[in-house]
């Protein structure tokens, strides 16, 4: 898959350990004096951690390898080296993390301030301390430190959100988040006007809901739009009236979209038929989900819709 804001690959790796140290006393009257070569520090970890300051994953677009610091290397007088400090990789909160070889999940961070690593540093090398015997007192023999765990990480942001506003271009559909929601989205009348997802929210009965105006469906956005919108409860699909053949609208975002939560991850699904101020005659739309004739512009049907998304997303809390 492309990189993109809500989906990267990344490869990471700890860091390596500190080799250990030969190394013999020297001192006054010890002319003699036995090993004291100290082992080295431990590489430091790759750690994942959620923030709540991010919002995307676009920060690590750039950044194809992320590595720890190496640990340092013992000492003499018997001192263990200096352990090498961590690396830790913001993300946002909602972020998926798969290991790409074994294709599983090593991790999902949903609150702010969850933690994982993900790549562990390697071991120090041992100093010849740890090799004197009766018989070797003065050992010549030290070990290198290991090297760091090594992967290749996917990252997905899906936001945990309550409900996606999706549709084709210029159908309406931050006009209808602004209607719901009383933000002010990015509205012009011409297509793909919105091109990254957005978040807005809503407080309604003491209770705070999320919903994400999404990019136009189409075939270069369906691969990662079907990862930000993985954790919504709801999908209301939002028709455009003016373009006439419902019925193709509907089932071109059913194929791409709809059709790929059916048996896992199932969602609510809201139909909102906009513009039908240009509409002569009533609506026939055999497609089995709710719909809701509204035109945004003129302000109809649009509380009726409103308040019939806001219910159910209490029943869903």
């Amino acid at each position: 898959m492309k990189h993109n804001h809500y989906s990267i690959t990344v490869e990471v790796e700890g860091g390596k350990g500190g080799d250990g140290l030969i190394s013999f006393r020297h001192a006054p009257h010890q002319p003699r004096g036995g090993p004291d070569g100290g082992d080295g520090g431990k590489g430091g970890n790759i750690i994942i951690r959620a923030d709540s300051e991010y919002h995307s994953l676009s920060h690590l677009n750039k950044q194809n390898i992320i590595k720890a610091n190496n640990g340092f290397p013992g000492n003499s007088k018997k001192k263990h080296g200096k352990n090498g400090n961590n690396t830790i990789i913001p993300v946002p909160a909602g972020t998926i993390i798969y290991n790409e070889k074994e294709r599983s999940i090593i991790a999902e961070l949903r609150n702010n301030g969850e933690e994982k690593i993900v790549a562990q540093g390697g071991i120090g090398g041992k100093g010849n301390i740890n090799f004197a015997t009766s018989t070797n007192q003065a050992p010549r023999k030290a070990t290198p430190g290991k090297d760091g765990e090594k992967k290749n990480l996917r990252f997905e942001y899906s936001p945990i959100i309550d409900a996606a506003v999706i549709g084709t271009a210029n159908t309406g559909k931050s006009s209808l988040i602004a209607a719901i929601t009383g933000g002010k989205p990015v509205i012009a009348d011409y297509p793909f006007t919105t091109k990254e997802p957005r978040l807005w929210t809503l407080t309604y009965e003491y209770k705070r809901f999320t919903f994400m105006d999404t990019p136009p469906v189409d075939d270069e956005t369906v691969d990662y739009l079907l990862i930000v919108i993985k954790r919504a409860k709801f999908l209301i699909v939002v028709l455009d009236e003016g373009k006439n053949e419902l019925l193709k609208q509907f089932e071109y975002i059913e194929d791409r979209v709809i059709s790929h939560f059916r048996n896992t991850l199932r969602k609510e699904i809201i139909v909102a038929i906009n513009k039908i101020d240009k509409r002569e005659g009533p609506i026939n739309l055999p497609i089995g989900y709710p719909i809701f004739p509204i035109s945004v512009k003129y302000n109809k049907g649009t509380n009726l819709l409103k308040s019939y998304i806001l219910e159910q997303l209490c029943l869903k809390k």
